[in-house]
């Protein structure tokens, strides 16, 4: 009898292992591809904000600055202009661009919407926190107002009867 008992637990394990495996052969995919699609549309997103005048650097290592773009063929081409005093100037397809540099106006920019949306973070805290001790004041003086009941207030009347007529006595 055990032993049917330890072949039936076995076989139930089993069967999760393998199920476990079917849905990782499934999943994986489909979360690879779901990883793909967001760098491509990333890539995709920064090609076509490309402009001139951009501080960009290139996937062999090249660091320069847009000069011109030009279409050629369904081709994106960037011309950039690169080195110190001798300058010199290169043609890439704009897809071979790794990194575009922002400028100090838009770092600047990006810390103030920052700055902007964490104050307006801490506003909605305080807001909510206040919002809270109002509701706390709302029930406290909710409770205050009931007025005893009919039955109460003849038992308080009662109560006070019997005791002046110990007093009386």
């Amino acid at each position: 009898m055990e032993s049917l008992l330890l072949a039936s637990t076995e076989n139930i394990v089993n069967y999760i292992l393998i199920a476990v495996v079917v849905l990782m052969l499934i999943a994986l995919p489909i979360m690879m591809n779901q990883k793909n699609k967001r760098e491509t549309q990333k890539i995709q997103e920064q090609t076509n904000s490309l402009k001139v005048g951009d501080k960009i650097l290139t996937t062999s290592g090249v660091y320069g600055t847009i000069t011109e773009i030009k279409f050629d063929d369904a081709q994106k081409l960037v011309v950039i202009e690169t080195g110190g005093k001798t300058k010199s100037y290169m043609t890439v397809d704009a897809y071979a661009i790794y990194t575009v540099f922002k400028s100090e106006e838009e770092l600047e920019k990006e810390q103030q919407a920052k700055l902007e949306a964490e104050k307006a973070k801490e506003q909605e805290k305080k807001e909510k926190k206040d919002d809270k001790k109002e509701e706390k004041t709302e029930i406290v003086v909710e409770e205050k107002q009931e007025e005893p009941k009919a039955e109460e207030v003849k038992e308080i009347e009662v109560v006070d009867e019997k005791k002046s007529k110990k007093k009386g006595k």
